[in-house]
């Protein structure tokens, strides 16, 4: 069950869900370490690597699309479709 967080439907490793979950493991480790040293500057390196994850995340899967709609576009006129 663990396995399926990190592969995709025909078992490769997949880097968008490695990313999410090693993104989740980390944002965790540094807001306990921010709660438990009671820093103040440690909130901000949170917030900046949760935008790094979310963004990764959004514009792999953005050029994803756009690889698709390409490879469809190409066979179309290929098919003369």
């Amino acid at each position: 069950m663990i396995l399926q967080l990190f592969t995709n439907a025909d078992g490769r490793l997949s880097t968008t869900g490695t990313v999410q979950i090693l993104g989740f493991v980390v944002l965790a480790v540094v807001l306990v370490y921010s709660v438990y040293m009671q820093r103040p500057d440690i909130t901000d390196l949170y917030l900046y690597f949760a935008g790094y994850c979310g963004g990764l995340t959004a514009t792999k899967g953005a050029v994803t699309a756009y690889r698709n709609a390409r490879a469809v576009k190409a066979a179309k006129a290929e098919t003369g479709d």
